[in-house]
């Protein structure tokens, strides 16, 4: 394959204009065509672009023989079925959160990539936050001490979905950021799901897990907070780790903590167990590229070098299985042990 990959955009919506933004910017990568079903969009885009090629129609966006790879950012609900006709007529795959709405479909999806020796890669940006890095870092070097808990909350009040719930929309990002930093078997897990806006639909949800070796979760999603914020909380037994993940706002801080333990004299246990040297130090990591801008570059690269990406189709299956089985267990109103 030439050291150019020639790419094919398709849904150029909120995202979709992101991607073709950043995309657009890389010096390996040529978009060669859009895609969208919406015609005024579609003639939109063409005049913010002149010259780009414009196509009504998916598949007439995979019979182009200069197309290598399609960028998906299309609603949830048509991912299964566009990434598998892609992978299907030989292009390699980016495809947006969720990969599908089911594990059956997802692991279709993993198997027909490999079978046609395809690149199949899922876009959780987070992942490819330098911050993020670190925390992985961080914690795998041991400079927490003993994971305890993780706590993640992705709050705001903003682009309310109608085509899928909050926890199908939200939660992708913030189990694989989980399961990133703490790459352990789920042991159970429990969803609660509330719904007060659209019937069907919910709007809030909070999860709480149990990982391999004692580790608890955490996810608190909302769309109806009036403060925004993508939080990730690590609890260690030395040290903990709190990031906020907004674009633009992005921090990182390290909390020593110590807590003493011993036996107050006179003997007898204290009513409170006092929390000594406490402080806290931000970290400042160089921002580089921004995460979707490094994101775009990894596809690329791994594309073209014929490399396992960071966020691929078998490393998203495993939220995936997670979506699913909490989801299904919440609307049966148990617990999945």
């Amino acid at each position: 394959m030439d050291r150019t990959l020639r790419v094919g955009l398709a849904g150029t919506g909120y995202w979709g204009a992101n991607l073709l933004r950043t995309l657009g910017a890389l010096p390996e990568a040529h978009l060669a065509a859009l895609c969208d079903l919406d015609a005024r969009r579609l003639d939109e885009m063409g005049r913010q672009h002149p010259g780009m090629r414009l196509v009504p129609d998916f598949s007439h966006l995979l019979s182009l023989g200069d197309v290598d790879a399609v960028l998906i950012a299309t609603p949830p609900s048509q991912h299964y079925r566009m990434a598998l006709d892609a992978l299907r007529a030989g292009k390699h795959v980016w495809v947006e959160k969720p990969l599908a709405l089911t594990a059956a479909e997802a692991r279709e999806l993993v198997d027909t990539a490999r079978t046609a020796k395809r690149t199949l890669f899922v876009d959780h940006t987070f992942l490819y936050d330098p911050m993020v890095t670190e925390m992985k870092r961080l914690i795998d070097a041991g400079e927490l001490g003993d994971v305890w808990h993780v706590s993640l909350e992705r709050v705001g009040m903003g682009r309310i979905r109608r085509d899928s719930n909050v926890w199908w929309n939200s939660a992708p990002h913030d189990l694989s950021i989980l399961f990133h930093l703490v790459p352990r078997p789920v042991e159970s897990m429990a969803l609660h799901l509330h719904t007060y806006l659209q019937p069907g639909v919910a709007d809030m949800a909070t999860c709480a897990l149990e990982l391999e070796g004692g580790v608890s979760a955490h996810i608190y999603l909302s769309w109806l907070s009036p403060e925004k914020a993508a939080k990730v909380i690590v609890v260690g037994s030395r040290r903990t780790l709190a990031y906020e993940g907004r674009f633009q706002q992005r921090s990182l801080v390290l909390h020593d903590y110590m807590l003493d333990r011993s036996t107050p004299a006179g003997g007898g246990a204290a009513p409170i167990i006092p929390i000594t040297n406490q402080q806290a130090h931000r970290i400042e990591v160089p921002d580089g590229d921004d995460p979707l801008a490094r994101a775009a570059k990894h596809f690329v690269e791994c594309v073209l070098e014929g490399r396992e990406p960071l966020t691929s189709g078998a490393s998203a299956l495993r939220a995936l299985e997670v979506l699913e089985t909490a989801d299904r267990q919440a609307r049966r109103g148990g617990l999945h042990p």
